[in-house]
């Protein structure tokens, strides 16, 4: 069997060559620079093509663990208590994420253990603790010292692996557990006393943390541009949310809002490179079209339900396809408007 770099580096030790200080560092500068193309120039055609997707599929080898690994947790969650799940998760880590660093079983190893370590601190909760049947009930300081902990758990996790979605789901975490520990003073009930302010609050914040690791980072060649791209996921369709927690899109000005949010969002995802702030829109969008062409007070009048249904299907996929196709286009109109010190910190034009 092939020896792996981390083994090579590690014989190397033992021999004298470099210090085992030198090994984890050595590791890791190797492994980043086999990521970026040959040559080492990270601004080639295809690569410029799939910089906003974080590059975690190096081969088939990946995926067939990565389905073995899904399959195995699942069975273990299925039948064995929760800390088991967890125990499992972190087992598998030091194989495939700490040993042999495979990026696609790194990221769903990373998503399992955020879900299990928060399903445990729930449980543990609810068992030992407050008695709280459900968290969605609990008062914002309680929420706050679960989002804590569950905070706790992520650090030690990213502290080990340095897996950047790791590092996006504890600034995810930190951010919540400030934001409901400063809406603790405010409000004492559950969950739906505070739920929209903290969805568009805690997305404002993870917004501008992503535009921070974004704007370092203008062509897409360190791991801050991927945390940035967990980050946006999150955070846009939080802050919409947020935004729409006490509207109805279903009304005429409802859908006006709707329509406006949307387009501002579109126009921010232009500037910044990142479709996410397109894409996270779609479903308000959707009913926002249901208010302005389908119901008795819309203003194109009422349509059947089944046409209602294919007509909004129809101006989505044309926001899509317009805003994709022209892409490029757009983004070179909107950032020519700006001043050239503003240009040089945006994503590069492609």
């Amino acid at each position: 069997m092939a020896e792996t770099l981390r083994e090579s580096l590690t014989a190397a030790a033992e021999a004298g060559i470099i210090s085992s200080g030198q090994v984890e560092p050595l590791s890791r500068f190797v492994e980043a620079r086999a990521a970026l193309p040959a040559g080492g120039v990270a601004d080639e055609p295809n690569r410029e093509e799939d910089s906003e997707i974080p590059r975690f599929i190096r081969g088939y080898h990946d995926i067939l663990i990565t389905i073995g690994i899904v399959v195995v947790l699942t069975g273990i969650a299925g039948v064995a208590p929760i800390y088991a799940a967890v125990a499992a998760v972190i087992a598998l880590a030091e194989i495939f994420v700490y040993r042999q660093r495979l990026a696609l079983p790194s990221f769903a190893l990373t998503i399992a253990f955020a879900l299990f370590a928060g399903w445990t601190i729930i449980d543990i909760d609810r068992n030992y603790i407050s008695g709280e049947v459900s968290a969605m009930s609990a008062s914002a300081l309680h929420m706050a010292a679960l989002a804590a902990a569950e905070c706790a758990a992520l650090a030690l996790f990213y502290w080990r692996y340095r897996v950047p979605v790791a590092l996006a789901a504890l600034i995810i975490a930190g951010v919540v557990t400030i934001t409901v520990l400063a809406l603790s003073g405010l409000y004492r009930g559950d969950f739906e006393q505070y739920g929209t302010i903290l969805f568009l609050a805690a997305g404002v914040v993870l917004v501008g943390i992503a535009m921070r690791f974004d704007l370092t980072d203008p062509k897409r060649l360190y791991t801050r541009s991927d945390v940035a791209f967990w980050l946006y996921l999150v955070a846009v369709p939080s802050i919409l949310k947020g935004i729409f927690g006490s509207v109805k899109p279903q009304t005429t000005e409802g859908a006006v809002l709707v329509v406006a949010v949307v387009a501002l969002m579109m126009i921010v995802g232009l500037l910044l490179d990142r479709r996410a702030f397109v894409t996270a829109g779609l479903v308000y969008l959707g009913y926002a079209f249901a208010a302005l062409i389908g119901t008795d007070t819309g203003v194109l009048g009422g349509l059947a339900t089944s046409n209602l249904i294919m007509w909004i299907l129809v101006a989505i996929g044309l926001i899509v396809l317009g805003v994709g196709f022209g892409w490029r286009f757009l983004r070179q109109l909107l950032i020519h408007g700006l001043p050239a010190s503003m240009q040089a910190r945006l994503p590069v034009l492609r």
